[in-house]
């Protein structure tokens, strides 16, 4: 199977910015009921995990618009007359 450019591209941000919402919720969830805040990163297997659902949702954002953008120009080609 070739990999379109396209599926990389999208997989690769969705994972940065996947990664700095989790991060981000994370930090939220440790700090809930403390009174100061303090920014940390999970170690090991909740490192792990976070990154395996972030990595999944991001490949799988990629293939479905990746999907959506091939039938919208299949539908497109087949409206407009060669």
């Amino acid at each position: 199977m070739k990999v379109d450019k396209t599926v990389v591209i999208i997989t690769g941000v969705g994972l940065a910015i996947g990664f700095a919402e989790a991060l981000v919720y994370y930090n939220l969830g440790t700090n809930a009921n403390k009174e100061g805040f303090k920014f940390g990163i999970p170690k090991g297997k909740e490192l792990a995990k976070n990154m395996a659902v972030v990595l999944t949702t991001s490949a799988l954002t990629a293939l479905i618009s990746y999907q959506i953008e091939k039938s919208l120009e299949a539908k497109q080609l087949a409206v407009v007359p060669a």
